[in-house]
């Protein structure tokens, strides 16, 4: 088995952290394991040096941030797959195994992933279970990159490549944030293939403290402007833009793309509730959907309808039209 090394960026993660290397600690196989210290100031490092195994080091972070935590990680490993944990969840056992053995059959340029169990020591959110159906789904279906404008499809400590193509593709030195979701879109700008093994690969904690839910760096509108920042990249002008929703998510969407100077049509399935335009912009009849791309901004709990009717357009999820 190739030697696997894994990337776990850590800051005032000490409350967790012992049970996340007691987890790596259960793998099978051959690995090492780079602490990447981005200046935690309540003795983490302490945490993990007590395990006195060969096989984990600590470095400090060269810089500050996830981003360039992985920067410096990359720069400390010797294994020819890389992966990465967060220093607060669990790997689960077998989990090394059955990704490399997967990524060992794979071509190159292939990203293996697997699929995900949300876990809280108090009640989880109905939009992180949510999310953990909706990313699972994408590994059943292996439709990662025809999803990629609704949500990030791969969970940001749950993959492995080849180290070579890493530094190769320079991905780590690019990234913006959030860098998780970056990171996919790179992914896909390279033509990487996605591959998930059916097992659970990552056991993801949900508490008050996760940065996702204390930095402004993930929030919506940041995500928003990533991922449509990489949709005009992706799909240059002079294609036209048909926009389905006014709600919240519409909005958003609407005010980055009239920023970036695209010319799109609004649509909303309850257009009539809409006397006066919404930033300059009338709120048209969904019936009238025309354009070359169309964007998604709802999400009902029932799609086959709405689906079917984007059909009968002509568009294809995936290709010329996309949930957000």
């Amino acid at each position: 088995m190739q030697l696997i090394s894994i990337i776990i960026p850590f800051k005032d993660a000490s409350q967790w952290i012992s049970k996340t290397i007691e987890s790596i600690q259960l793998q099978s196989g051959n690995w090492e394991l780079i602490c990447v210290n981005d200046h935690s100031t309540d003795g983490g490092e302490v945490e993990i040096l007590k395990f006195q195994d060969t096989r984990i080091r600590v470095v400090k972070n060269e810089g500050t941030g996830i981003v360039s935590a992985l920067q410096t990680g990359l720069k400390h490993v010797n294994g020819s797959y890389l992966t990465r944990m967060d220093a607060d969840d669990i790997m689960p056992k077998g989990r090394l195994l059955a990704m490399a053995e997967l990524l060992s059959k794979s071509p190159p340029k292939t990203i293996v992933t697997g699929k995900v169990n949300y876990f809280s020591t108090g009640e989880l959110s109905v939009g992180f279970a949510n999310y953990e159906i909706w990313i699972n789904e994408r590994t059943d279906n292996n439709d990662f990159y025809k999803h990629i404008f609704r949500e990030c499809p791969v969970a940001s400590p749950n993959w492995m490549g080849r180290t070579e193509e890493f530094k190769t593709f320079d991905f780590f030195s690019q990234l913006k944030y959030p860098e998780d979701y970056d990171l996919v879109f790179r992914w896909l700008l390279n033509q990487f293939t996605i591959q998930g093994v059916r097992e659970t690969t990552l056991l993801w904690r949900d508490h008050p403290k996760r940065i996702s839910k204390n930095s402004n760096a993930y929030n919506q509108e940041n995500l928003f402007k990533l991922k449509l920042g990489w949709f005009n990249f992706l799909h240059p002008k002079p294609k036209s833009i048909a926009l389905l929703g006014a709600g919240t998510k519409g909005k958003i969407a609407a005010k980055i793309l009239l920023k970036n100077s695209r010319v799109m049509n609004w649509y909303d399935l309850n257009y009539s509730n809409f006397n006066t335009p919404v930033y300059n912009q009338q709120i048209n009849n969904y019936n009238l959907i025309s354009e070359d791309l169309l964007l998604i901004a709802i999400y009902p709990e029932k799609r086959e309808e709405l689906e079917a009717f984007i059909r009968s357009k002509g568009y294809v999820l995936g290709t010329n039209a996309w949930y957000l």
